[in-house]
């Protein structure tokens, strides 16, 4: 009797389901680990220069730029846990930010992967009869490198010119490129006469490009600038600009590629002159800003819109934070030919001394699709800055 082998089409489907084109293969590296930026509209965040967590240099590696000391980020989801509660999707990143320069590396995450992964868990195997042939552990995963330049700031490092310092009070342009190494290991491909075929594990890679762009206007209106500070950011990037595919056994599949442009704003009323009650002034090595709100919005166009009939993805989302402790997000995301649209919703609990040590969590709910109504997902985030911490011991 003939022998059949199962591979993950349910859980692949699931996958499927929640993005708009199902025909790219490693649908896992779509998947945004940073709940503060999912907060904004699901996959967001491509100008959102405020959040330095490792986990945010996914949707945009110019991020980098902007990054200071050295910043641990850990994220867990468990993914599906209403439908399938052997899902799971990590990642684990650090990086390291000085004058305008950032790197991004994987940490260890698990199944003794470093970076992203994503668990879909034990599947039994069954021949014809229902005899258990054996069982085997699927997962997909990924391993980003990236670097982000700062230009005004990096140059700056080099040529010291008091034109070119005064420029950053204005505006800059950060730019960055990312490098995955993805690993995927599925369930076997079918069965001989007596024993399972294991399907080869297969390897590829992608990359991507950044660009962010900041202007802050008030500076240049110095009468405002004493409390206030506005800035506004335009991002771009562009996803597996090569459009690499990946090889399973004989069979070659497009890994996701992309483009996503973002658009931000930022305005802040700063702390500084506001507590001179000495009771308070402790606060200000805490908080820079009394209150600041964010808005965002990103458009996310994946494969071609000729080829797919594909009109993308959008989410806009808004953040209010008050002492840079604690912040409220909301967010909508619309995705038509996923036929996914909802309100996301998270919060944020950060603290920041004096830009030397933090620690921050972040939550969020997202929606799911017709497979679940919501999804959670939350991060954490360690960040110290060495250089300074040993300027000020010595």
């Amino acid at each position: 009797m003939g022998k059949k082998y199962v591979l993950l089409l349910a859980i692949l489907m699931c996958l499927n389901s929640l993005f708009a084109i199902s025909n790219f293969a490693a649908l896992f590296t779509m998947i945004n680990p940073s709940a503060t930026d999912v907060a904004f509209g699901l996959n967001s965040g491509a100008a959102n220069i405020w959040n330095t967590s490792p986990l945010s240099v996914w949707i945009n590696p110019a991020k980098l730029g902007y990054h200071k000391g050295f910043a641990f980020g850990y994220s867990d989801d468990p993914y599906l846990e209403d439908t399938f509660s052997s899902i799971y999707h990590r990642s684990s990143y650090i990086s390291y930010g000085w004058n305008g320069i950032g790197i991004l590396l994987p940490a260890p995450s698990s199944k003794s992967r470093w970076g992203t992964v994503m668990s879909y868990g034990e599947q039994d195997i069954f021949d014809e009869t229902g005899v258990l042939i054996g069982t085997f552990e699927s997962y997909d995963a990924c391993s980003k490198f990236a670097v982000g330049i700062n230009t005004l700031e990096f140059v700056s490092n080099f040529i010291h010119n008091e034109n070119i310092s005064s420029l950053q009070y204005y505006g800059d342009l950060s730019v960055g490129f990312n490098y995955d190494i993805i690993y995927s290991k599925l369930a076997p491909q079918g069965y001989g006469e007596t024993e399972l075929q294991p399907r080869s594990p297969a390897n590829a890679h992608s990359t991507g490009i950044g660009l962010i762009g900041r202007i802050s206007p008030l500076e240049i209106i110095q009468v405002l600038v004493r409390h206030l500070n506005f800035d506004i950011t335009c991002g771009f990037y562009w996803l597996n600009p090569f459009e690499t595919e990946i090889e399973y056994t004989n069979d070659k599949d497009p890994l996701p590629y992309g483009t996503t442009s973002a658009f931000a704003g930022r305005i802040a009323l700063l702390n500084s002159g506001l507590f001179r009650d000495n009771t308070l002034q402790f606060l200000e090595n805490f908080s820079q800003n009394f209150i600041s709100v964010y808005y965002s919005q990103d458009n996310t166009q994946y494969g071609k819109e000729e080829e797919y009939h594909n009109p993308g993805e959008w989410g806009e989302g808004f953040e209010i934070t008050f002492l840079d402790i604690f912040s409220y997000r909301k967010g909508y995301y619309s995705d038509p030919i996923g036929e996914i649209k909802g309100e996301t919703e998270g919060f944020g609990i950060n603290f920041n001394y004096c830009d030397l040590i933090q620690l921050q969590y972040n939550y969020v709910e997202f929606p799911g699709g017709g497979l679940q109504l919501k999804q959670e997902k939350a991060d954490f985030l360690i960040r110290l800055d060495f250089l300074q911490i040993y300027g000020l011991l010595n």
